[in-house]
C-alpha cells in the first residue's frame, strides 16, 4: 500500500509539472524580412512556380542534356545525400520525445527436476526470467520538444538547398550548351572571313604584279590574314574545355562523346512572367533555405535556455521470474523512478552555450536578410542587362550595315584608283570586328536571360526531376 502510495504521489507530480511545459523563442520586434518594394521594374505576370524554364529555348538537345545532368550530376548525388543525412539526424532528434525501452531475456527458460527417492515421485519446474530497462525526460521546459524543432527545420533548409542545386545545375548546363553553339558559330565565322581575307590577299597579289598595287599594301592584307587565322585555335581551345565542363556536368569524363549537334543559335523568347518581389521570398530555395536555417537557430536558442532549468528524468530498471510466461508482463511500470536534475555548479557553461546560440540566430537573421535583398537585387540586373543588351544589339546591327556599306564604297573608290588600300583595310577590319562582336552580344543576351531564370529560382516536385 505504501508502495502505491509513492508511485501515485510521483504520477500526481509530473501531472502538475507538464503544463509548464514552453519554449524560449528569442523575441523579435520588427518583421523579419527587410523592406520589400511592391514591384520590380518589369511586370509580366505571376511566374509558374515549377516551371521547366530551359524549355523556353526549344532545343530538343538541350532538354536532354539537363535530364542526363539530373541523373548524374554528383554535386546533385551530395546533396541528395546531405539531405537523407538531416531526414535520419531529425529522426534521432525526435526520438527522445519517446521512452526508451530495453527489453533482456536473461538467458531465457530453465528447467529444474525435484524427486522423492523413498516414493519415487518427480516434479519438473520450469521458471522464466525477464528484465526492464526505461528511460524517459519530462520535457519540462521545451527542451526536447526545441531539439527536434531545430531538426525539422534543418530538413527543410537540406530540401531548400537541394533544390538550389538543381536550378544551378540546370543554369550551368544551358550556360555551357549555349557557349558551346555559339562558339560553333563564331569558328564558322572565323572561317569564313579567312577565306575571304586571303581572297583579298591573292587579288592584291595579282593586282601587284600587274602594277597597279603596292607591296605595303599586300604586306598590310597579309597581316590580316594572319591575325584572322591566330584566332581559330583560342576558339577551339574553347570550345574544346567548354565541352569538357559540360560533360563533367553530366557526371562523365571530360572526352566523353555527349552528342553536341546544335549549331543555330537560339533566339530569346519573351520575358518570363516575374511575379511580384513578395512572392519572391517563397520561390527562390536559397531564401528559402536561409529562413529555415534562422528558425532551426531559434530552436537552437529555446533549447539552450530550457537547458539551463532543472530536467526531471524517469528511470526503471525491473527484473522478474515467474513460472508463467504471461506473468513476465504484469505490472513492468511499477519500478519507474522519478530523479530532478538540477544544473547547480557548471561554471557558467549552459548560460554561454545559450549566448552562443543566442549569436547564431542574430547571426542568421542578417544572413537571412542580406540574402532577401541580393535575391531582388538579382533579379533587377537580369533584367536591366537583359534589356539594355537588347537596345545594344540593336544599335551593333546598324553599326554593322553601315560597316558593311562604307567597306563596298572604299573597295569600289580604290579600285578607281581614289584611295589608298589602307582606307579599304579599315572599313574590312571594322566590318570583321563588328561580325565578331554581334556574335558575342547575342551570346551574353541569351546568358542575362539564363541568370533572369536562376534569380526567379522555383520550387521543385517530382516532374521537375525528369
Amino acid at each position: 500500500m505504501t508502495q502505491n502510495l509513492y508511485y501515485g504521489m510521483i504520477a500526481a507530480a509530473l501531472l502538475s509539472l507538464l503544463p509548464l511545459s514552453c519554449t524560449f523563442l528569442p523575441e523579435r520586434e520588427e518583421p523579419l524580412p527587410p523592406e520589400v518594394p511592391e514591384s520590380f521594374s518589369e511586370d509580366t505576370g505571376q511566374p509558374s512556380p515549377h516551371q521547366l524554364w530551359w524549355e523556353d529555348f526549344g532545343s530538343a538537345e538541350l532538354n536532354r542534356l539537363v535530364t542526363e545532368a539530373f541523373g548524374g550530376s554528383f554535386d546533385l548525388r551530395q546533396a541528395e545525400a546531405r539531405l537523407r543525412q538531416a531526414r535520419a539526424s531529425a529522426v534521432i532528434a525526435g526520438g527522445n520525445l519517446y521512452p526508451e525501452v530495453n527489453l533482456t531475456a536473461g538467458g531465457g527458460a530453465t528447467r529444474a527436476r525435484t524427486g522423492d527417492s523413498e516414493n519415487r515421485v518427480t516434479a519438473t519446474t520450469e521458471n522464466y526470467s525477464l528484465g526492464l530497462a526505461a528511460s524517459y525526460e519530462i520535457d519540462l521546459w521545451g527542451r526536447v520538444r526545441s531539439t527536434a524543432n531545430e531538426a525539422d527545420s534543418l530538413v527543410l533548409a537540406s530540401a531548400a538547398d537541394l533544390d538550389t542545386v538543381r536550378i544551378t545545375l540546370a543554369a550551368e548546363v544551358t550556360d555551357r550548351w549555349l557557349r558551346i553553339t555559339v562558339l560553333k558559330s563564331q569558328l564558322e565565322l572565323v572561317r569564313r572571313q579567312l577565306d575571304s581575307n586571303r581572297t583579298y590577299l591573292d587579288l592584291l597579289l595579282l593586282r601587284q604584279r600587274k602594277g597597279l598595287a603596292t607591296a605595303l599594301a599586300v604586306f598590310q592584307q597579309d597581316q590580316i590574314v594572319a591575325g584572322t587565322e591566330s584566332l581559330i585555335p583560342l576558339l577551339e581551345s574553347q570550345l574544346d574545355t567548354t565541352r569538357y565542363e559540360l560533360a563533367v556536368l553530366l557526371g562523365r569524363p571530360p572526352r566523353s562523346e555527349i552528342g553536341l549537334a546544335a549549331d543555330q543559335i537560339p533566339k530569346v523568347s519573351p520575358l518570363p512572367e516575374i511575379g511580384l518581389p513578395s512572392q519572391l521570398l517563397g520561390n527562390r530555395p536559397d531564401i528559402r533555405s536561409a529562413y529555415f536555417r534562422l528558425e532551426s537557430s531559434d530552436w537552437g536558442v529555446s533549447a539552450a535556455r530550457a537547458n539551463r532549468l532543472p530536467a526531471l528524468a524517469l528511470t526503471a530498471s525491473v527484473g522478474y521470474r515467474s513460472v508463467e510466461f504471461s506473468d513476465l508482463f504484469d505490472n513492468w511500470f511499477a519500478g519507474f523512478a522519478g530523479a530532478l536534475l538540477a544544473p547547480l555548479i557548471d561554471g557558467g557553461r549552459r548560460s554561454a552555450e545559450a549566448d552562443r546560440a543566442l549569436a547564431v540566430s542574430e547571426e542568421r537573421l542578417a544572413f537571412y536578410r542580406v540574402t532577401v535583398l541580393n535575391g531582388f537585387k538579382e533579379v533587377e540586373n537580369a533584367l536591366v542587362r537583359e534589356k539594355k543588351q537588347t537596345g545594344y544589339i540593336s544599335l551593333l546591327d546598324k553599326q554593322l550595315t553601315a560597316a558593311k556599306n562604307a567597306l563596298l564604297e572604299a573597295r569600289l573608290r580604290y579600285q578607281k584608283g581614289d584611295i589608298e588600300y589602307l582606307d579599304v583595310l579599315a572599313s574590312l577590319t571594322s566590318v570583321q570586328s563588328l561580325e565578331r562582336g554581334v556574335l558575342s552580344a547575342r551570346l551574353d543576351l541569351l546568358l542575362y536571360r539564363v541568370s533572369l531564370y536562376r534569380a526567379l529560382g522555383g520550387r521543385w516536385n517530382e516532374e521537375n526531376k525528369n
